[in-house]
């Protein structure tokens, strides 16, 4: 599929389970607003003055949202280097767009119509892409579970998941159809997006292994992983240490697999995501390990078991569910499997859409899901 295709995309494409899931989270969205019940606390950033969708500007939204508008420069404690630049500068391109709104209303419709859009796109790239290397009934099953799944309303909210899972997928699919210096640069700027976008290198440089045109694969695995090098370098120009970014991260109050061991708390935002990353575990590392298993889809799950890992270690618990988002084959293992097993297919969508409504609401009134 090439670039200039998209404009001529037809409609029965973009007309899938996951556009279509934007109009429940948008329902679940003004519920939350009207009728969800609130922490009791000062939420950390004011609510937008935009109806409704305010309700899409939650927690880091509001960190996005001043680099976008202000630069790095607008956090005390260098706290901004924590999020990367890639969907602030599409925020800052397009809220001047919607010029009869204040800037943060307009930032927010902004991000709102944007996800709108890289969820489409990114839509139509996992179908083609899932169609490519497993097959068309597991490209339905994964769309139709990526729509229900309990984070999904982050592709929708101000948050940069819709663009890197737009980007990610862009660039396997490329990677997919041979033409790895195209893979590359996308990846590169999924790097630029979520910071464990720089993993994309690992299956690009796997594949590479077994691949005829090895340079080119290599190049583009290089290319990918500069992204991670490209911010530290900005860092360093701008507070004069390359490892700014790691030093706001570890700073950062989180609770993480160890906190939690410490001292357990079984409420919903943390049993939601600690189901998601469970199941997500155990059906990739199903599909490494399965005697049948694909020799072209194991540089994916072997790429999407080091992430989970990663994210199992050192990220923020209340997070697990987001960052499954951006893995792909979280949920072609999920689908794949569930072709033989119908019954478990329908058990994960009603248990993932029951757990999403919860979520989303609980997002909405200032729970945190992040």
């Amino acid at each position: 599929m090439r670039m200039s295709s998209i404009r001529h995309l037809p409609l029965r494409e973009v007309a899938n389970s996951l556009v279509g899931s934007r109009v429940i989270v948008v329902f679940l969205i003004a519920a939350g607003v009207v009728f969800g019940y609130r922490t009791g606390q000062f939420p950390p950033i004011p609510d937008v003055n935009l109806p409704v969708l305010y309700g899409l500007a939650r927690w880091d939204s509001g960190y996005y949202m001043g680099i976008a508008r202000l630069g790095y420069g607008a956090f005390a404690n260098n706290r901004a280097y924590a999020f990367l630049p890639g969907f602030p500068l599409i925020l800052r391109q397009l809220y001047p767009l919607f010029f009869w709104l204040d800037t943060a209303p307009a930032e927010v419709m902004a991000g709102f119509v944007w996800n709108l859009v890289a969820v489409a796109l990114a839509s139509v790239y996992l179908v083609r892409l899932t169609r490519l290397i497993i097959g068309p009934e597991v490209a339905n099953r994964t769309l139709a579970l990526l729509a229900v799944y309990p984070s999904t309303f982050f592709l929708s909210a101000i948050y940069p998941e819709a663009t890197a899972l737009l980007l990610i997928v862009a660039s396997l699919y490329y990677l997919e159809r041979g033409k790895p210096l195209v893979a590359g640069p996308l990846g590169f700027l999924a790097g630029l997006v979520r910071p464990e976008g720089f993993l994309l290198s690992v299956p690009i440089f796997v594949k590479a292994l077994s691949e005829k045109r090895k340079l080119r694969m290599i190049l583009a695995s290089i290319i990918v992983f500069l992204s991670a090098l490209t911010f530290a370098i900005f860092s360093y120009y701008t507070t004069g240490s390359l490892f700014t970014a790691l030093q706001v991260t570890r700073a950062w109050p989180i609770c993480s697999i160890f906190c939690f061991t410490n001292n357990p708390i079984f409420n919903l935002p943390f049993m939601i995501n600690l189901l998601s990353i469970g199941l997500a575990t155990l059906f990739v590392v199903y599909s490494l390990v399965k005697p049948n298993a694909s020799a072209r889809t194991f540089p994916y799950y072997l790429w999407s078991f080091i992430t989970i890992a990663i994210v199992f270690y050192v990220g923020e618990m209340r997070s697990w569910s987001r960052l499954m988002l951006v893995l792909p084959p979280v949920f072609w293992a999920q689908a794949e499997y569930s072709l033989t097993h119908p019954r478990l297919f329908q058990g994960l969508m009603v248990s993932y859409a029951v757990m999403m409504c919860l979520a989303t609401i609980l997002f909405v009134n200032w729970y945190s899901m992040v």
